[in-house]
């Protein structure tokens, strides 16, 4: 065994070394002068010597590549002769857009048929190189001299320039309409010098100097909403114009405000009011398959990109069926087919914030125990049976809390913490569970209890509003189903079956966390013998609402409705 034990171990080392040396040789080459090339003249030594290159080698003396070119290092160069018509102000767009365009590491010959065939350019883009013969062309431009040998390279001479293709990252600093969003997204741009990755050269003064700097661009929302600046990327991205992005900017930050204690609330605010409004915009083309055609509009459905966290493993993606996402391309004033995907610019934001940020709130009857409840209650939790298929799917999650007085004629109290609410809207609701929903010969009894509701308000100081008094669940002879009350506002400025918080709770620390609190308090007397002193709530509901088109719902009781139904 042990025998047998070396000789794997001496095969595997040996695959090793020979993929070590593999790999050595890819860089030798890259770095290593050629003998069997020209080795009296470099690549630049050729180009700025052929006067049908000389605007090809202006460009290259104004971004620094003429020197580059003089160094070991091996490129392959598709050099656009004179006539090109290209001229870029910006050296730095020059340089990437162009220069670089038209600059492969390694080496690439015209020779035998090449077909579909990439390379990849040292800007990042990939570059089709194919033909037979004396028929080559890159990028659709046709070579007029090829396979030009010098010490650190190889030339090609090409008829025109290859136009650069911009990604969707690239595209958005091109498009003057949407510079809001553009400034939005970069602002969150690292440059981040890899000094592993590149390349040291001598040193100078003491200095290391380095013949190939790699920077990397990093970016928090690459992780959110998908890797933009990729090219092995390919994504679909709908970017509001400034105009658009202005009128809905304006509305998202109601529901980000701040009480005036919250230190930096209106940075905050507006940070989060555009983080809000950038979460659903891409969608992958790789999960999102087209059926038909490179449309989105012809898909059932689309489901956007979003991570709500940064290592999060899986997108909190919200889909759009088709009803609805055939709107977000409403007044489309440009399509852009992009380097790794497309770009839909619209003058509307079509995104609807109740589906995109003002989301629901549910707190599940069974999470809030052992954290709210206070010592004169008795907690448990009930799970469902699966195999009970139909109660099983109206409960959320399939289990409920039960909350039970400690004494015969106690009230219990509950005290439930919301977290998360925005400065908006909402309906709040609780589903309660009847005493015979697994039992059908338990004896369902009515609870009668107050709601209060806790919240923070503009001036940071937590107020008290009253959710009704003495209300009562089970008030019909149905008592085998689930019972959604909507808890109501007493004593506002408005009647309202909602309440709107004044204040948002994102990026909350310390003490600022959990002050908006549910409170249900049993209101039994002493000697109620046939109410019932236990409640076994499914969950509670913050519905979101748009007040615009809210319509109030008919109640059967004061402060609560019978729908019937609840959970999911």
């Amino acid at each position: 065994m042990m025998k047998k034990s070396i000789i794997k171990t001496l095969a595997f080392g040996a695959i090793i070394t020979l993929a070590f040396a593999a790999c050595n040789d890819q860089w030798n080459e890259h770095y290593q002068v050629k003998s069997e090339l020209n080795s009296t003249e470099t690549l630049w030594d050729i180009i700025s010597k052929k006067g049908e290159l000389s605007e090809f080698a202006d460009m290259l003396k104004r971004t620094g590549y003429d020197n580059l070119l003089q160094q070991n290092r091996y490129y392959t160069i598709w050099a656009p002769k004179n006539g090109f018509g290209y001229s870029e102000a910006n050296d730095s767009l020059l340089q990437v857009e162009f220069v670089e365009n038209h600059i492969a590491d390694y080496r690439y010959n015209a020779s035998g048929v090449l077909s579909e065939n990439q390379v990849k350019m040292i800007n990042g883009k990939y570059t089709y190189f194919e033909g037979a013969g004396d028929a080559y062309t890159f990028k659709g431009k046709k070579l007029v001299a090829k396979n030009i040998p010098a010490k650190n390279g190889v030339l090609h001479i090409i008829e025109g320039y290859a136009p650069f293709t911009a990604n969707i990252w690239e595209q958005l600093a091109k498009v003057d309409s949407l510079s809001e969003i553009n400034s939005f997204l970069k602002s969150f741009n690292v440059n981040y010098f890899d000094q592993e990755a590149s390349v040291q050269g001598p040193i100078v003064n003491g200095q290391i100097t380095y013949l190939d700097s790699v920077v990397t661009l990093r970016n928090e929302w690459f992780n959110r909403i998908g890797y933009l600046a990729r090219e092995d990327s390919s994504y679909y991205m709908i970017a509001p114009t400034n105009k658009a992005w202005r009128q809905m900017y304006k509305k998202a930050l109601t529901y980000f405000a701040y009480p005036s204690t919250k230190a930096g609330g209106d940075s905050l605010q507006r940070l989060n009011a555009a983080t809000a409004m950038c979460r659903h915009l891409v969608f992958s083309r790789t999960i999102n398959r087209l059926k038909v055609t490179d449309d989105p509009r012809t898909k059932d459905s689309l489901s956007s990109n979003w991570h709500q966290t940064r290592n999060a493993a899986y997108p909190n993606k919200v889909t759009f069926r088709y009803d609805e996402y055939k709107n977000l391309y409403n007044n489309l004033v440009e399509k852009d087919d992009l380097s790794n995907g497309t770009l839909f610019v619209t003058d509307t934001y079509n995104f609807d914030p109740i589906k995109c940020w003002h989301d629901t709130i549910k707190i599940e009857g069974e999470d809030f125990i052992n954290i709210d409840g206070g010592s004169n209650v008795n907690t448990d939790i009930v799970t469902i049976p699966r195999d009970s298929v139909n109660l099983y799917r109206h409960i959320s999650r399939g289990s409920y809390g039960v909350y039970a007085a400690k004494q015969s004629s106690g009230n219990p109290k509950l005290e439930i913490s919301i977290n998360k609410v925005l400065s908006a809207p909402y309906l709040v609701k609780c589903v309660f569970v009847p005493a015979n929903i697994l039992d059908r010969t338990a004896e369902p009894k009515q609870n009668t209890f107050n709601v209060q509701l806790k919240y923070v308000e503009t001036d940071g100081k937590v107020k008290t509003l009253s959710m009704g008094s003495n209300i009562t669940n089970w008030s019909d002879s149905c008592f085998n189903r689930l019972d959604t009350l909507v808890f109501i506002p007493q004593k506002t400025e408005e009647a309202h079956s909602y309440f709107r918080f004044p204040t948002n709770e994102y990026d909350l620390t310390g003490s600022e966390i959990g002050q908006t609190k549910l409170i249900i308090t049993s209101s039994l007397k002493a000697n109620n013998k046939v109410g019932d002193r236990t409640f076994r709530i499914d969950c509670i509901i913050l519905e979101p609402i748009d007040e615009e088109t809210f319509v109030e719902p008919i109640n059967d009781e004061e402060g609560g409705d019978d729908e019937g139904e609840g959970g999911e």
